[in-house]
């Protein structure tokens, strides 16, 4: 989701559990490594315009879906047959004007029109943290609002894959219907495990880890819907860790990378914090 710059090394091992591994390189070399048809799962959050500035003049984007193409050929490669892809992809507000790019729906289109890909269905996460529209709209002139709902859309290459809907049914509270695709996600145990200081109080580093990335429950949602136990889930933009938390406390084997020495960091060390 933000800016980052690939290191660079080429894709190294940041740290390993039994079940899984964490390596920080580009997402292509790093999809590269990784055996042909092993994962039951890819979930991942990709930075939503790519290396591109949000742009009026320019709001759909295609230059993004081509940025993207090489993941998802990577990401089809390593995926069962009968596996799954979620991806987290937003629109986002010009940086020129008060006004949206749909980029992610021009990317989704393209793999659709592709028809290696069918959209099986998107989700909605309750998340008023998401993207926030800039503060002279939102704030001075009051005529925008902050987004309060991430969309990620579930695609597969046959629309039938497994799926255990009982899986998830703790996972949905009042505001939505006991299996509805939309969100609303609290921490799960495992979103408390992260760097501390000597004192035991949060450090600011935590408070990054719990700002910049999704609840380790959206992850886990979609592996107890999508996986079973000792499956191989994959996050190419893994970030501070979330995906990898989550397959680790479900007993799923795991793949995780991403290009940030900080963010990689920040995973090590809530991986860390989690197996002690």
């Amino acid at each position: 989701m933000n800016s980052r710059t690939a290191p660079d090394t080429a894709v190294r091992t940041v740290t390993a559990t039994g079940a899984g591994t964490l390596t920080q390189g580009d997402a292509v070399d790093f999809l590269r490594t990784l055996p042909d048809a092993t994962a039951r799962l890819v979930v991942t959050s990709p930075w939503f315009t790519g290396p591109f500035t949000a742009s009026s003049t320019d709001p759909t984007s295609p230059g993004f879906a081509k940025w993207l193409d090489p993941f998802v050929a990577e990401i089809a490669r390593v995926l069962r047959p009968d596996g799954s892809l979620v991806l987290e992809l937003g629109c986002c507000w010009a940086k020129d004007a008060p006004v949206r790019t749909v980029q992610n729906f021009s990317a989704i289109t393209g793999l659709l029109a592709g028809g290696d890909w069918h959209l099986l269905q998107e989700f909605y996460w309750y998340n008023p943290g998401f993207l926030d529209s800039d503060v002279e709209w939102r704030d001075r002139r009051r005529e925008r609002f902050d987004d309060c709902v991430s969309t990620w859309f579930w695609l597969a290459r046959t629309p039938d894959v497994p799926v255990d809907v009982k899986a998830v049914r703790g996972f949905q509270n009042h505001l939505t219907r006991t299996y509805g695709n939309f969100l609303v996600l609290g921490d799960s145990a495992a979103d408390d495990h992260g760097p501390a200081d000597a004192s035991g109080d949060p450090s600011g580093e935590r408070e990054r880890a719990h700002a910049e990335r999704f609840p380790v429950a959206l992850p886990e949602y979609f592996i107890r819907l999508l996986t079973r136990e000792g499956e191989l889930v994959v996050d190419p933009f893994a970030g501070t860790g979330a995906t990898a938390l989550a397959a680790e406390t479900t007993g799923r084997a795991w793949a995780c990378n991403d290009f940030s020495d900080e963010a990689t960091g920040i995973a090590e060390r809530r991986i860390d914090a989690l197996r002690r």
